[in-house]
């Protein structure tokens, strides 16, 4: 039956094009003349902040260097070109790592064993170049420990160190040999400082990495904290709604019972002393009343549905202008109302769940409409959706609350006291909601309130889908 089909949207239809299409979209072909980035490194921003540290260092240690060489020129040694040419090619070298930042695009651990054997070189080709052996230098071997402590671990540290120690001891060898004393004291120097500095810097890791773990801890409870409060907050809301409900409620319960009561207790008393029409005047407004009970009542079994899950659709072909009708006749406001359907003959819904919508719309519409306002209801279509709107002449709804009067047991307070529970409205977004709808309400044309709701025209969600019998035509005055 076509009405009653179920279609799928189209994101969810497969098929040879729609395959091809997702191979299509998994596959991008490479575009010639277009310069790819250059990946990541694979630093963490510690590591980052390390690396640029240690190329600062590097700027302030030729400096250093270059300032005691050429003050010594003439005193203890002359101006050699080689020793110039390494420290040339060595500020060229530490320029380089400072301003190009090369860390943050080469795989970390390849610059960090690249930079490693450079600055080994230029410190053994320096030391070489300023004396050998006797070349006081040496120290910077030191440094160059540091900064493998910075970088890596304790074992690593310890491993650098003992590299560095025999590099220099053979270069010295081939240069002339140590004396007794610089073998017995330098090379274990450099090793007790990477063992110091290895030891240092593992528990400084071991530190920060505890204060990382305190600091996404503390930021985990102060998000769970946060939402513990939003909780509260919220349930602190419900708690007042519903305590404002159980107020609104008795008196919505205590208005109808004390009129019905009244009408009980004349006719107990004074019955049959009543004219007819007085008698048949206070039964009628004693059955106004009853219905009025039966309709808040019946709000009260509806959120308990919904709230349960529990609120299956019939989904029926029906006439809109039926639906008009029959929400009309329920809410009293056929001398008020204009109807336009717009050339809509049916709408696929469970009728009397949006006979319950409308009237819920007119019942509001009436409460803050000006006396002899008029509520006008339109019926529109498209494609997809058909959309149903009621319009009054009222002061509308401030922009802030027109989320919120859709809430349960939550009605506007605009100082006028007007009558209801403040279900109406969540009620009806609920059922709306159900069909796979949206309601909403803005400011209407010239004033006043719009609520608007659309209902798709093919079924949605597990509904049930009868026999195409749509309701008998019927006017609205």
């Amino acid at each position: 039956m076509a009405e009653g089909a179920i279609r799928l949207p189209e994101s969810t239809q497969t098929g040879p094009s729609g395959a091809a299409s997702a191979r299509v979209a998994r596959s991008e072909p490479a575009v010639s003349g277009v310069e790819r980035p250059a990946p990541p490194a694979d630093l963490s921003p510690n590591q980052l902040r390390t690396e640029r540290s240690i190329a600062i260092i590097r700027i302030a240690v030729i400096l250093v260097v270059a300032a005691v060489y050429l003050s010594s020129i003439g005193i203890r040694r002359p101006l050699g070109p080689l020793a110039i040419a390494i420290l040339a090619l060595a500020a060229l070298y530490a320029l380089w790592t400072l301003l190009a930042k090369p860390y943050e695009s080469v795989p970390g651990t390849r610059f960090q064993a690249a930079t490693l054997l450079a600055d080994a070189a230029f410190i053994t080709l320096w030391c070489k170049a300023t004396g050998g052996p006797a070349s006081e230098f040496w120290t910077l071997y030191l440094i160059a420990v540091i900064a493998v402590a910075m970088r890596f671990d304790l074992l690593e540290t310890l491993a650098a160190a003992l590299a560095l120690a025999v590099l220099y001891v053979g270069v010295m060898s081939i240069n002339g040999g140590l004396p007794r004393t610089s073998l017995l004291t330098r090379p274990p120097l450099m090793l007790i400082t990477g063992f110091a500095v290895g030891v240092l810097a593992r528990e400084r890791r071991l530190d920060q990495q505890q204060r990382e773990a305190l600091a996404r801890i503390a930021e985990e409870s102060s998000a769970a904290l946060a939402e513990e409060q939003a909780l509260v907050a919220r349930l602190r809301q419900v708690d007042l709604a519903k305590t404002e409900f159980v107020a609104v409620a008795s008196h919505e319960f205590r208005t109808p019972l004390a009129a019905i009561l009244g009408v009980v207790s004349t006719l107990r008393a004074h019955g049959d002393e009543l004219d007819p029409d007085v008698r048949a005047e206070l039964l009628d407004g004693a059955a106004i009343q009853a219905e009025r009970l039966a309709r808040l009542v019946e709000d009260l079994l509806t959120v308990s549905r919904i709230e349960d899950g529990a609120l299956p659709l019939d989904l029926q072909p029906v006439h809109p202008q039926r639906l008009i009708y029959e929400a009309v006749q329920a809410s009293g406001t056929a001398d008020v109302v204009s109807v336009k359907t717009g050339g809509v003959e049916r709408v696929l819904c469970d009728a009397d769940r949006i006979v319950r919508v409308l009237t819920n719309l007119l019942d509001n519409a009436q409460k803050y409409s000006p006396p002899g306002g008029t509520i006008f209801v339109a019926v529109a279509e498209d494609e997809e959706t058909v959309t149903f709107s009621v319009r009054d002449e009222g002061p509308g709804v401030p922009a802030a609350h027109r989320e919120e009067i859709f809430e349960r047991f939550r009605r506007l307070m605009d100082g006028s006291q007007k009558p209801g529970a403040g279900l109406g409205l969540y009620i009806s977004r609920c059922l709306v909601e159900a069909h796979g709808g949206e309601i909403s309400v803005r400011e209407g044309q010239g004033g006043g309130a719009e609520f608007v709701f659309t209902l798709p025209k093919h079924p949605v969600g597990r509904v049930l889908v009868t026999a195409e019998h749509p309701r008998d035509h019927a006017s609205v005055g």
